[in-house]
């Protein structure tokens, strides 16, 4: 594999470790908000507008840690990926650029 092949994939995995990055904050956020409303909030309790019982609240709740935990393991599935395309990299004199994309996935 090309030198040039490499930092474009790593490039690109980069990218979608952002994406990835983002679409976790936002579900982080729903599921506290979901864990405040289920702990803090009255009966029953008021979601996006919605009133509904804590129990289905708490279940909402789950499947957000569940997409966001989704996320995180898709983050590291990229992580690998990076790596492995890094270890084809070993011996090769690196510039400061590419020496920063590098240490990105350490």
């Amino acid at each position: 594999m090309a030198r040039e092949d490499i930092f474009a994939r790593l490039g690109n995995l980069l990218a979608q470790m952002r994406w990835m990055n983002r679409f976790q904050l936002i579900f982080d956020f729903l599921m506290f908000y979901g864990a405040w409303q289920v702990f803090f909030g009255a009966q029953p309790a008021m979601m996006f507008g919605v009133a509904m019982s804590r129990t289905n609240a708490g279940v909402v709740t789950m499947l957000f840690a569940l997409i966001s935990w989704s996320f995180s393991g898709i983050r590291g599935n990229y992580r690998r990926q990076g790596r492995a395309l890094i270890s084809h990299l070993k011996g090769m004199r690196l510039s400061d650029e590419e020496t920063a994309v590098v240490r990105q996935f350490k």
